[in-house]
């Protein structure tokens, strides 16, 4: 198996994680990316969104790459990686866009710049079969 190969399955595995997490632990999910349910009465929960967004769709996308990446040749290694990394680099500069346009609707800078870079690490960690078409 070629490195990018398995430095994008360790990423793919982090983010399939994430999605188990939030898929059987809304409030943990919630809890990560500082979100509250909403505080009237009369629209409780907000957890099916966790368990949806946070949960199905990061578990099941990030382990559907992750079982192409293992079991097919490269090229659709590439593929099936690219959508997912881009959307955390995606989610990177989304949160860097928060850090300058939000300052005053967020609390403090805090972890923001932290999960920034992770973002970036995560995207280009799972855009890593790429590298064996390029270098």
């Amino acid at each position: 198996m070629h490195y990018g190969a398995i430095i994008s399955s360790v990423a793919l595995t982090f983010g399939a994680v994430l999605g188990l997490g939030g898929l059987f632990a809304p409030g943990w999910a919630a809890g990560i990316v500082r979100l509250i349910e909403d505080p009237d009465p009369l629209k409780p929960g907000g957890f099916s969104e966790f368990r949806a967004t946070f949960g199905g769709l990061f578990l099941f996308s990030h382990m559907m790459a992750l079982a192409i990446v293992v079991s097919m040749p490269p090229v659709f290694a590439v593929v099936a990686v690219l959508p997912i990394a881009v959307g955390w680099i995606g989610a990177a500069l989304g949160r860097a866009l928060s850090l300058v346009a939000d300052r005053n609707r967020n609390r403090e800078a805090g972890l923001i710049p932290v999960w920034i870079v992770l973002e970036l690490i995560i995207g280009l960690a799972i855009a890593a079969p790429l590298a064996q078409f390029i270098g």
